[in-house]
């Protein structure tokens, strides 16, 4: 799987302005699944769920990454192509609908979060040393070249990370993190006044 694919055509933009496909484009980054699971987890009818599939396998965001025969039926699971999609300069002109799909993104990207913390071991948000997890949030006035001298460093460090993580695979000592980030422009701080 790829860090990132840039979505270059509008056919490609529009698969992802759909609120139903970004939430199985966000489950198919995190592990596969079949039709049939991804129509259990979000409880809708299995037709609707290929139909959206096959949308998102057309312009290229998921793969059939194997078959299986069970019961004489065979399961196709379905994995995306990347962790992340990008706009890529091809789509500038459509900046309305670059930005929507975005913020559909970041919302269902937020929902799994919740589903995470909700579900996280107890141990995660207490442990005797200080790193049992880790919370940090700033409202800050930068200009944009500081924002994105940011990003690129936020971006070295998921670099690391996915490093340590492929050399981790075989260490029995190595736990489960899930390790996020957000930035973006807002129009009214809530940590303090204007």
């Amino acid at each position: 799987m790829e860090n990132t694919q840039f979505v270059t055509t509008r056919e490609q933009l529009k698969a992802i302005s759909d609120p139903l496909r970004v939430q199985i484009l966000v489950l198919l980054i995190e592990k596969e699944y079949t039709g049939q699971q991804l129509s259990e987890v979000l409880e809708l009818p299995r037709s609707k769920v290929h139909y959206h599939l096959k949308a998102l396998e057309k312009v290229g965001f998921i793969q059939l990454i194997r078959e299986e025969v069970k019961g004489g039926t065979v399961q196709k699971f379905y994995r995306a192509v990347a962790l992340s999609f990008l706009p890529g300069a091809e789509l500038f002109p459509f900046a309305d609908e670059i930005s929507q799909a975005n913020r559909m993104a970041l919302l269902k990207i937020l929902d799994r979060v919740k589903i995470r913390v909700v579900n996280a071991p107890s141990k995660a948000f207490f442990e005797e040393d200080k790193f049992g997890s880790s919370m940090m949030q700033a409202e800050v006035n930068l200009t944009k070249q500081q924002f994105e001298k940011i990003t690129n460093k936020i971006n070295e460090v998921f670099n690391e990370i996915n490093l340590m993580e492929k050399e981790n695979k075989s260490n029995p000592n190595a736990r489960m993190y899930y390790v996020g980030s957000f930035g973006f422009e807002i129009s009214d701080p809530f940590f303090r006044g204007k």
